[in-house]
């Protein structure tokens, strides 16, 4: 058990012996997902209460950027997809 608080603890620092800071914020807001929505969620936020802080952690794990959130929120819906090659 110290020693996963050691961990915890060389995260705050430079020091290669920490975990990484992107989990550590990843694994923050979903715990925080959860807490929320369990303790202060209406019944009908839910759902958005947990998809906000859900992106956040995949916007911490560097899995989505915030492009492609402005992207779907404002409705944009086509993919970059590879250029076809003409034959």
């Amino acid at each position: 058990m110290s020693k996963i608080f050691n961990y915890i603890f060389h995260s705050f620092t430079n020091s290669p012996e920490g975990f990484s800071a992107r989990k550590l914020a990843a694994f923050t807001a979903v715990i925080t997902a959860v807490t929320v929505t369990f303790y202060f969620g209406a019944d009908g936020y839910v759902t958005e209460l947990v998809l906000i802080w859900l992106a956040f952690g995949l916007l911490c794990l560097g899995i989505i950027t915030i492009q492609q959130i402005i992207d779907f929120k404002n409705g944009k819906t086509t993919v970059n997809e590879p250029k076809k090659e003409e034959a």
